[in-house]
């Protein structure tokens, strides 16, 4: 038996074995030296907020320590750095889109113990055929056609135990099946993606458009919203399967003998139970309540907690069945998201940022394409409404100075903002998805760095050839 030794030098086998401590230490050493400069023209408190901003933002995208534990940082780096006191810090994380990702999971694990999800699922993959792209697609595109109507993380919560269901009927590997990537993947886009479309597929396009009027009297009516939205929406709807479809090519999977088999077991499930009916009618209580009542009243958060206490009400499910379908790392990670978000924008350290790019003077196609880049990469890191109240009232203020429509920057920034391909904190519909643990940071960031790069092309060509038009 033959003995190898390694020679090379013991520095060098340390780096490599703990390479994730030592850039740690390295990256936590840099942010205490940057904490002891200062920045003209901005307070201490938004250079620090930027520094704490930038940490993260490094820390979510390496997933150098898990990231719930870097929500959770956040928190207490806030306070630590006299950014804001630790009890208004605290607070800000108990947010109300927070407790919509709760309830969130609490219907989602009705929907799953009813036995409504498996019926629906074995319905959906008794009509597939031999291809899984096909498959994917009709998630993909329903998905994106749902938010046109409905809120995209009310949608992602539909759907989501079915696609899971799907997953478990064919049992693929978490983070290693290619096509449980792109099942995922394909209702997160979608959703994203569709939820630009009108003012019912996000807060962000309401927002937008109350900010106008109330800046500057100015109102963009339904039928124009789509004006400006579809141009958009048809090229990265197309764009985002084509390129998630084929990074995440689906292996080899006999789609034909698992429809066979779904079949039968569909044949097999006895008659529609009155407990799928409770769980269905409630469902469809909630999305009416979303729609009509989701921007105004109680909320989105507010229609989904009186939904989860419905379930528990009619002993549709019991908490213990909650505790095994909550994802807590996706729940601390939103947390510490909006925690980050709000406290950026309550400093100024927004306004220094983008009066960098408000004193411009330039063409208003290439301002707004700069605009939108901005709003496209910062929504990654925090929630897409944080950035509309963040950049659309100082960019309405710089763009009047060109003289433009400011219509198109408005649509600009709630259209680019909506689009949080990367990473799962800039909406909750990515983030519902990337809590089934399927894909990775990574896998996101392969998929949506692409996506965001197309999309900026694509409102370039629909600002010079449509929006300018209007």
């Amino acid at each position: 038996m033959s003995i190898k030794i390694d020679k090379r030098p013991l520095f060098w086998l340390l780096l490599l074995r703990y390479y994730k401590f030592f850039f740690l230490i390295a990256l936590f050493s840099l942010f205490i030296f940057l904490l002891n400069f200062e920045v003209n023209n901005l307070s201490k408190e938004g250079y620090r907020i930027i520094l704490v901003f930038l940490l993260t933002a490094i820390l979510w995208t390496t997933n150098l320590i898990p990231t719930a534990i870097t929500s959770l940082l956040v928190l207490v780096l806030i306070p630590a750095l006299s950014i804001l006191p630790a009890k208004k810090t605290f607070s800000l994380f108990g947010n109300e889109p927070l407790f919509f990702i709760l309830s969130a999971f609490i219907i989602s694990s009705a929907t799953e113990k009813s036995g409504l999800s498996k019926r629906i699922t074995l319905i959906i993959l008794s009509k597939s055929t031999r291809d899984p792209k096909k498959l994917a697609f009709l998630i993909y595109i329903t998905g994106l056609m749902m938010s046109f109507f409905m809120p995209e993380h009310a949608v992602a919560v539909f759907l989501f135990p079915i696609v899971m269901s799907i997953t478990g009927e064919l049992k693929l590997e978490k983070k290693k099946s290619n096509y449980g990537k792109l099942l995922f993947l394909s209702l997160a886009y979608g959703t994203i993606i569709g939820g630009i479309a009108t003012f019912l597929g996000g807060a962000r396009n309401a927002l937008a458009v109350g900010l106008l009027e109330e800046i500057w009297g100015i109102k963009i009516s339904f039928i124009d919203w789509l004006k400006y939205s579809l141009p958009l929406v048809i090229p990265i709807s197309i764009a985002g399967f084509i390129i998630i479809s084929n990074i995440f090519m689906p292996e080899q999977i006999d789609i034909e003998i698992v429809t066979k088999k779904i079949k039968r077991e569909l044949e097999t499930l006895p008659p529609f139970t009155f407990t799928e009916l409770i769980v269905l009618l409630i469902i469809l209580i909630t999305i009416i309540g979303w729609i009509f009542m989701g921007h105004k009243g109680i909320g989105l958060a507010g229609v989904s907690i009186i939904s989860a206490v419905l379930f528990f009400i009619f002993r549709i499910i019991e908490w213990s069945d909650v505790e095994k379908n909550i994802n807590w790392s996706a729940f601390f990670m939103y947390g510490g998201a909006i925690t980050l978000g709000t406290v950026f924008a309550q400093t100024d350290a927004g306004t220094f940022l983008i009066n960098r790019f408000s004193i411009i003077k330039t063409d208003v196609i290439i301002y707004a394409i700069i605009v939108g880049s901005i709003a496209i990469f910062i929504t990654e890191f925090i929630s897409n409404a944080t950035v509309v109240a963040l950049l659309l009232p100082i960019i309405l203020k710089s763009g009047i100075n060109l003289e433009t429509d400011l219509k198109i920057l408005t649509a600009t920034i709630a259209l680019m903002s909506g689009l949080s391909f990367m990473l799962p904190v800039g909406t909750p519909s990515h983030l519902i998805c990337f809590s089934s643990g399927f894909y990775s940071i990574k896998d996101s960031i392969k998929a949506g760095l692409l996506l965001n790069i197309l999309s900026i092309l694509f409102l370039f060509i629909a600002i010079k050839f449509i929006w300018v038009r209007l």
